[in-house]
């Protein structure tokens, strides 16, 4: 069923909702930044598939959670504003602090799980993972072996989380999420979007909304397990200088501390920094964009517990 969340005076959110209502509520969410398009198409994708499925309790999808930035094809939007940093929002705020409270009292506060879908957008590029909270459980099983169910290489078990985004909020409330990137580099990949579909579907399993769905595709594989940091993008190895980003790793990489992950140029053609990993781990961002200005993000690394399926 289709409907429309208010989400300011002049601005309304399309929903769609599934399910008898008897049973867990699940809330997913796409394009809470405007230049992450898998998430977006993945959710209309898991929408369609839906249709057409008996769902107990209800699964409501939001496949376009930030219009704004969705329409200027820009990760932020009204007013550079970062929805993924304003979650409970404020509905006396701007426009995307009502965005983030409409979202927050209408889906996550009444969820039973809370599955939000990125990517790494335009600058970056990310290995296909999941992240979720390391304390959660899910159908009374931890959600690391909730994680493993799910088609993506790469699991980020965080044990905190970084304030004013959805899953924070949803962690404030003792629920569990998970959160899902990949790609990014302002290309769309459709084993990253069959990977959200499955990785979804498999979590709804878990939670009791469907029943086990069967898929062609071959397992994932060896899956890593990282650990550390709270997966804010906003943080870790800074550039301090401006000029030409050229990387020496590739995203999903192990490295180790002090080890080169890139180096910036001037236009000249000369090196004048190298950019090195602050500690040992995989490098679960790295910028793609090949100009860089200080205090702009080169990499994130997060430590590897070593517990590979």
């Amino acid at each position: 069923m289709s409907e429309r969340l208010a989400a300011g005076p002049d601005l309304d959110l399309d929903i769609v909702r599934f399910g008898d209502g008897d049973g867990p509520a699940v809330s997913i969410l796409g394009g809470v930044h405007g230049d992450e398009l898998e998430g977006v198409l993945a959710a209309y994708r898991i929408a369609d598939r839906l249709a057409s499925t008996h769902v107990r309790g209800t699964v409501t999808v939001l496949p376009r959670a930030n219009p704004p930035a969705l329409a200027a094809g820009t990760r932020h939007g009204d007013g550079d504003a970062n929805l993924a940093r304003l979650f409970p929002g404020d509905p006396g705020g701007g426009l995307s602090d009502g965005i983030a409270h409409a979202i927050a009292t209408a889906l996550i506060e009444p969820c039973d799980l809370l599955i939000d879908l990125h990517s790494a957008g335009h600058r970056y590029r990310m290995p296909p993972m999941c992240g979720f909270g390391a304390g959660g459980t899910l159908g009374g099983r931890p959600m690391l072996d909730a994680a493993r169910t799910t088609p993506f290489p790469y699991l980020w078990a965080h044990a905190s989380v970084a304030p004013g985004r959805s899953v924070s909020h949803a962690e404030a409330l003792g629920k569990p999420w998970a959160y899902f990137e990949s790609g990014g580099g302002g290309a769309l990949r459709e084993a990253d979007i069959g990977r959200y579909e499955q990785g979804v579907l498999r979590l709804l399993e878990i939670v009791g909304t469907l029943d086990p769905v069967s898929f062609a595709g071959p397992p994932p594989g060896r899956q890593v397990v990282v650990t550390g940091g709270d997966g804010n993008t906003d943080t870790g190895v800074l550039f301090t200088t401006a000029g030409v980003f050229v990387s020496s790793v590739k995203a999903g990489d192990a490295v180790a501390t002090g080890q080169a992950i890139g180096a910036v140029y001037d236009d000249g053609g000369r090196k004048i920094e190298t950019v090195r990993a602050s500690s040992s781990g995989r490098v679960m961002m790295l910028r793609h964009h090949l100009r860089v200005a200080p205090g702009e993000v080169a990499a994130i690394v997060a430590g590897e517990d070593g517990r590979a399926a």
